[in-house]
């Protein structure tokens, strides 16, 4: 049961890393309402924050997703396993304090998030369980 959450959580943390990459490069495709100025997926998703070494950070999560999704099934070297878990906490630090200091919360930034946590979350379960 745990595995398929696991994958479900992968599935849908690619899907939102994939619309957050179109945005990114089509900002015409976002649906968010701002509401009370505090949720503006715009102001996050086209800050300073939104790029990391001039790559966007949707594309980042897409690929850590799909990297993720590549251990699941493969279950590779268990210190490649554990670097990638820890991008992925260093992912969502990264995703916070950055809306901290716009002060704006954007949506499927924070649905990112809490995919990315839970996935971490359940592989350490995995590992603590010796299933990974």
């Amino acid at each position: 049961m745990r595995q398929k959450i696991v994958f479900v959580l992968l599935i849908l943390g690619i899907i939102d890393s994939i619309y957050l990459t179109i945005v990114h490069f089509h900002p015409g495709a976002l649906f968010c309402p701002s509401i009370a100025g505090v949720i503006n997926c715009h102001n996050v998703l086209t800050s300073a924050f939104s790029d990391v070494l001039g790559i966007p950070l949707a594309i980042l999560g897409l690929v850590w997703f799909l990297v993720m999704m590549f251990i699941f099934f493969y279950k590779p070297n268990k210190i490649i396993r554990n670097i990638w878990l820890i991008l992925g906490v260093g992912g969502i630090l990264y995703s916070i304090t950055a809306q901290i200091i716009i002060k704006n919360i954007c949506i499927y930034c924070g649905v990112l998030d809490v995919l990315i946590a839970l996935t971490v979350i359940m592989f350490i379960f995995f590992i603590y369980e010796k299933k990974l």
